[in-house]
This record gives structure tokens, sequence and C-alpha cells, in this order.
């Protein structure tokens, strides 16, 4: 108790400076003092002494608080912030950000040039960069470009947010040169280097979006989910289960402690928890999210051990004042904040609301037991981590999802499964690569499960409902409300404010025996249960054999082009991978099975990033049999490591010209209609992209790359070009699709490959006048297109309507 109320009394002198100003210092003090009357009944003899140190606490808290704040004068390398270019070495001091239209990386500055000369510097440099450029923690670089001081953005501080990681400056894609590797801390790079082969290991079984999904579970790099995914799961209020939360770690420790109890005992179990609680914090990274998860993970574990399961809030009152001790102005975090509340709300009001749904169901003649106990458990959960997080989701994002109960009741019984079987998937796939092929079977429905729900309820209308003018004195009335009515709830309670583990999996063990007798080795349920997974299997076999008509998806990437073709004798073929990694492979996993990493042939039309960048992605992670691309060559980065990757995985290449043509089964066939073999050395390369003609019977689809006008003129007069369906050069650029050129093709159907509210301005007004008579459909508004033909007819589906 005296613990608890210690820490208390440190963060309420750091909350009273982060609210500012000495009145409500003082209004902290009165309310300090209104605890001490409290204690005093509690502990009469101690109260002297723990009323001032208490009070010495409040004090040192808030003079932590005030020492703590960023100097306004820039120091180090940020004296070069918003001026002339300038020269830097150095180092890579964080795991690179890999985003899905840029990748970021956080640098150590050790010198920068001045005068001709190399001075020592210090301070830290947030850089973006294009997602194809690599480079790895440690890595000591050359970097030239400009230095901006963060903004200041009317909804977020992005330069306090930076400044408390280190980083006063930022530089937008400067140039670039690797000096050498080696300059990390060779524990941090040993942990990173296995983070990467697990993620690997992920990726190389899994299809996307699961394969991010399943890494943000195991290792926490959330950042590589897809931008619909993150929206999905915050609209149905779902994301806190992909961040490493004390949560997720206490998953991670009832796992283990179910698994060793009763082989081992309890305490020699718990050893083993928090050993494991203590390596999965640091294959998660060890960012300030994990360790505040893995401190309140430990406390309760630590508890365990000695024997006296500790009371839930006061472990989370001890792991507040530890890390506000170290980083005092963490108390400004919004996910500092979202993660306490939410933990304090499973600690306190949780129980109670699973009491009075346990004596719900017995007063209704229910049993309170298995299935029913483990929904009431996550609805109890659900409505608790809602309540207590719901006005500091109010303020910072005016808004608050309705449909969260509902969607965590779905989802969140299935999470232990999916960290089990991503866990198991990952370390065979590293130990032996082919049981990942078997193991996929296992990992991937719960994670598909998860995707499709959370994709479901968030396209329901009223999701989410928008709030304005929510501010911190209603969230205080809010707050205060609440606490009342929790103590009211918990105060007819005689249990524990939480639960012990061991409690909680003794009773999971009673309800599974309850399901599955161990005088039968099969239930009638568990029979259901393997009819309805062998069903669902059967039925996505069949969904996903090959299709009796010939398809085209006109995939939705961005900015960028990316078709997917599927043929009646079963041949896949992409053109083009758009401009992300990350964006290619939702899109494959959108319309591939999971089990199907197989692509007969692959076509690069043209070396630009917004064809090529995800390919490299496509290359790894699919068995490619074929590659068939533009001779044009590119003088970048990208264009030298996708040169290097098709080398290195010793893949059949072959330079596309006019005249080629290739045979596809059942009377489906593609040839190649531009270049041709004269087309000059220095063409420019959009006008150089493959052009191709793809035919089934009476159908035919024109793709044209990001042809201009010349090249069109060219394909035009040579005859041949008329189809059903045309792919829109270059975006439908001003500088294509020509009037010459529609008569020429005289297309019924017309796909543009663009994306929303992109800086180009793309699709131009003047092509979309040329295109009145034809039936359009755009990427950016409709999503993935997907054209299908038995040779005669066309049918049309879109991704969004």
């Amino acid at each position: 108790m005296a613990l608890a109320y210690l820490a208390f009394c440190w963060l309420l002198g750091v909350l009273a400076a982060n609210f500012g100003g000495s009145d409500r210092l003082i209004i902290a003090l009165a309310a300090w003092l209104v605890v001490i009357v409290w204690v005093a009944v509690q502990l009469p003899r101690s109260i002297t002494l723990l009323a001032a140190f208490g009070a010495l606490l409040v004090v040192a808290g808030a003079w932590h608080y005030n020492s703590s704040q960023p100097s306004d004068e820039p120091g180090g390398v940020a004296a070069y912030n918003n001026s002339q270019a300038v020269a830097l070495r150095a180092v890579v001091s964080e795991e690179p950000d890999e985003r899905e239209s840029s990748s970021r990386l956080r640098l150590s500055v050790r010198e920068v040039l001045t005068d001709a000369d190399w001075q020592k510097a210090e301070g830290g440099v947030l850089v973006f960069l294009p997602t194809y450029e690599d480079y790895d923690y440690g890595d000591l670089l050359q970097v030239v470009g400009s230095l901006e001081t963060p903004p200041q953005l009317d909804d977020f501080d992005y330069r306090e947010y930076l400044a408390r990681q280190g980083i006063a400056s930022i530089s937008y894609y400067p140039r670039i040169r690797h000096l050498e590797a080696g300059h990390g801390d060779p524990f941090k790079a040993t942990t990173i280097e296995i983070r990467d082969r697990l993620s690997d290991s992920l990726h190389a079984s899994l299809i996307e979006p699961q394969a991010s999904l399943a890494e943000a579970f195991l290792i926490g790099r959330s950042a590589s989910l897809s931008e619909d995914l993150t929206q999905d799961m915050r609209v149905t209020g779902t994301s806190h289960i992909v961040a490493i939360s004390g949560y997720n770690i206490t998953v991670v420790a009832a796992l283990v402690l179910w698994s060793l109890a009763w082989v081992v005992g309890r305490r020699q179990a718990a050893v083993v928890a928090l050993l494991v609680v203590a390596a999965y914090a640091v294959m998660a990274g060890l960012e300030p999210p994990v360790q505040r998860a893995a401190i309140m993970g430990s406390l309760y574990v630590i508890a365990t051990l000695i024997g006296r399961p500790n009371s839930g809030s006061v472990s989370l009152l001890v792991a507040a004042a530890v890390m506000t001790a170290f980083d005092p102005l963490l108390v400004r975090d919004i996910s500092f904040q979202l993660s306490f509340a939410a933990m304090l709300g499973l600690m306190t009001l949780a129980p109670a609301l699973r009491e009075r749904l346990r004596s719900a169901a017995e007063r209704a003649g229910y049993g309170y037991e298995g299935p029913l106990a483990s929904l009431a458990d996550v609805l109890a959960v659900t409505l608790a981590a809602i309540a207590f997080t719901l006005p500091i989701t109010a303020i910072n994002f005016e808004a608050i999802s309705l449909i969260a109960p509902l969607a965590n009741l779905l989802i969140v019984p299935v999470f232990s499964i999916v960290l089990l079987t991503s866990v198991v998937l990952a370390i065979s796939g590293v130990l032996v690569p082919v049981l990942g092929d078997i193991l996929v079977f296992i990992a991937w429905p719960p994670l598909a499960y998860m995707t499709l729900i959370a994709g479901l309820l968030a396209d329901i209308p009223a999701a989410t409902v928008s709030i304005s003018g929510f501010e911190l004195p209603h969230a205080i009335a809010y707050y205060t409300v609440l606490l009342l009515i929790t103590s009211a709830f918990t105060s007819r309670r005689d249990s524990s404010l939480l639960e012990p583990v061991s409690a909680r999996l003794e009773r999971i063990r009673d309800a599974l025996r309850g399901v599955m007798p161990s005088s039968r080795p099969f239930t009638t349920s568990g029979l259901a249960i393997l009819l309805v997974l062998g069903s669902i299997f059967i039925w996505l076999l069949v969904f996903n054999s090959p299709p009796s008509r010939l398809s085209v998806t006109f995939l939705d990437v961005g900015q960028g082009d990316a078709i997917l073709i599927r043929t009646p004798a079963g041949h896949k073929i992409l053109v083009d991978g758009g401009q992300s990694d990350e964006a290619i492979g939702d899109a494959l996993g959108r319309h591939l099975p999971f089990w199907d990493r197989h692509l007969h042939l692959v076509v690069l039309t043209h070396p630009q990033a917004d064809h090529l960048a995800g390919l490299l992605e496509v290359i790894d992670r699919y068995d490619v049999d074929q590659v068939l691309a533009s001779p044009a060559i590119a003088e970048t980065t990208l264009f030298r490591r996708w040169s290097e990757l098709i080398v290195a995985e010793g893949m059949p290449h072959i330079d596309a010209k006019s005249g080629q043509w290739v045979d596809l089964g059942e009377g489906a066939w593609l040839s190649v209609l531009h270049p041709s073999s004269a087309s000059p050395a220095g063409q420019d390369l959009n006008e150089g992209s493959v052009v191709m003609k793809l035919g089934w019977a009476d159908v035919a689809f024109l793709l044209t790359g990001d042809i201009e006008a010349d090249a069109e003129t060219i394909l035009a007069s040579s005859g041949g070009v008329a189809s059903n369906v045309l792919k829109l050069a270059h975006h439908g650029s001003a500088t294509s699709t020509t009037t010459e050129f529609l008569e020429a093709v005289r297309p019924q159907v017309a796909v543009v490959s663009v994306g929303a509210d992109n800086q180009f301005g793309h699709p131009a007004p003047e092509v979309l006048e040329r295109l009145e008579d034809v039936l359009l459909f755009r990427t950016d508004q409709h999503g993935d297109v997907s054209i299908s033909t038995d040779g005669r007819r066309l049918w049309v589906e879109t991704q969004r309507r």
C-alpha cells in the first residue's frame, strides 16, 4: 500500500507540472492532502513519515518534469537547420523504419563538414529516403542535404515528439554514401538480425496483409501494416492488439505458466515466464511502449513468483512512476496515456464487470463456464478498456468507435492463438524452412479471420462518430464519475482486483476439461469444429482453383501500375509492381490463395520507381519462372538493385521487343507490340515502355505502360491495336491517350491506375473528356478493378463501389 501511495505522489507532481502553472500545482497538492487523510486511516502509525516523503515526491516530480524540458536554443547539428545544404557523417542509430511510401533512418551525427574540414559534432537527424534504398543499423553514412526543424502541427507537436527521441533535425531525400558497417552496439545489432530473420521467415510463408500482422504481433513492427488494415483496426477499436502492450505481455506470460505450471511447479514456471517476458521485450525492440509493457508484466510475474500476487493497480502505479522517472515528458505521449488508462480499466473495472456478468448469467439459469465465460471475460475487458480510454481518444482524435465492443468480442479471443501460431511459424521457418510451407496452413486462418472481421466491421456505416469540443475539464469530470462507479462496483467484491494468472489458468483448464472429457478423444463440439474448418478449406480450394475465364485485375497500389493476369490454363502473370513493397504485397494477397507463391511470368514495362519498386519484393518473396522486361536502362540505385537481384536469383530474363508472342494455353495469347528492335538507344524511359496485347477469342486487352503521344502515333499507324479494354498510358497523363490513339483502339472499357489525390493531377481533365463515351474505372476510386471474359463477354468487379 505504501509503495502505491508513494508512486502516486510522484505521478501527481509530474502531472501537475505537465498541466502547467502554480495554480494547478496547488490543486495537485490539495488532492494529495485528501489522499493523506485516507492513508491516515489505513496506516496510522506511519502517517508522519509517509506524508513528508509523499510531499517531497510531489515536489520532486514537478521539478524533474520542468527541468527535463528541451531547450529552445538549437544545439549541435541542429544549428544548421533551415540553412544551406550541409555534409554530415553519421551512424544509423536505430533499426530502419520502412513505411509504405518511404523509409526513415534515425542518425546519430559524428562529424560535420565545416570550411573543408571535418569537425566533431553531435545530435540526432531523422532522414527520409526512398523505400528501395537499403541501409542497416550501425552503418556509417555520409549525408549531404538540407536540415529542417521539425514542424509543430495544429493537432500534433511533431517537434516535441522527435525531441524526446533526441532528434532535432529532419532531412528529406538527401544524397547518401555508405562508408562502413558495424558501428552500432553488438548486442543490439544481433537482436535486430534475429528480428530480421524471424520477419523473413514470416514473409516467406505468409502473404500480405497477414504476414505484416503476424510481424506486428511477434516483433512489434506495426509500421509495416498497410494503410487499409491500420485504418480498419483504428475504426473498429482493435489497434491495441498490434501494439506490444501490458495485455500482450500478460498473454505471453500466461502461455508459459499454463504450459509449465503442472510440470515444474508454479514458482519455477514463473521464473521461466520472467525470462520469456524479457526475451519477448528484447525481440520487440525495447522501445518505450515495450519497456512499459515489460515492467508491468515482470512486476506481476515476480509477485506470482514470491507467492504474493499484488493488485494490478499497485503494479500499474509503480510502472508509471519508474517510466516517468527516466522520462517525465512521457506523460505527454498519447500511447503512454492510452496504455495506462486501458490497463487501469482492465485491473479495476473489468473484474467487477466480469462478476456482474457472472451473476447475471447465473440468475438467467446459464452456467458460467467454458465458451460463455470466455466471451464474458472478453466483453468485460473490452468495455473496461473503452471506458477508461474514451476521454483520451475523444480529446486527441475527436472520434470514438461504436463498433469496438463487437469487434473486440469477435477478434480478441483468437489473439493468443495468433500469437502462438506466429511464434511457431517464425521459429520453424528459421530452423527448418520447409516447415514454413506446412505450418502456414495452421497460422494463416486465424490471421485471415482477424483481417476479415476488421474489414467487414469497419465498412459498417457510423462505425465511428466524431466528437468535437471535448477538453480537459470534461475529461476530469468524466474520470471522477467513472472512478466513483468503479469504486462502487469493486466495493461489493471480496476477490482481488486482478485475478491471479494461476487461478485463471486453472479455470481455463477446468473449462477445457468440460468441453473435451478424457473418456472420449473427440466430442460432438470438437467434431463440429473439425467439420467447419474442413469445409472452409475445401471452399478455399474451390474459390482459388484456376478460373474458367481470362481475368485481368488492375491492382490498387497507389500512384503506380500493377496488373495481375490469370488465364484459363492457370498461368499467373504480373505486369509491373507499383512503387511500394507493402502495397503490392497486400494487393497480391487479396487475389491469390495464401499457399500460392508462384508466378509464371513477371513483366517490367520500364524501369521507373512507380512500376519497378514493388517488383523487388515480388522477386524476393515469390517463385518466379521468368522475367520479361524493357531493354531500357536507368542510372538509378533502384535499377541497380533490380539487376543485381535478377542475377543473384539466377532468373531467366528476356528483353522485350515487338513481335514476341506467348501461347497462354486454351486459346489465350500475349503479344508484345512495343518497343521495336529499332528503338533508339537514348529513348525516353516512358516512350520505351513495353506495350502488350492480351487476347482470348473475341476479346482483347491493351496494356500500354507509360507510353506517350509519339509512341501512340507509331502504334496507331501500324494497326492491330483495336481492343475491348484499354489500360490508359502514364496514369492518364495529358501527354498520352490522344484522340488519334483512342480512334485506333476503340475501347469499350478503360482503366486508369492512379493514386488518390496525387501531386501530378492524374488523370488529366482533357483525357477524361476524350473518354466520355467509354466506361472508365479508376483504382483511386474503385480500388482493384477485375475484368474477366469468356472470350465473348466482359464482367467487371471492383473492390469499392
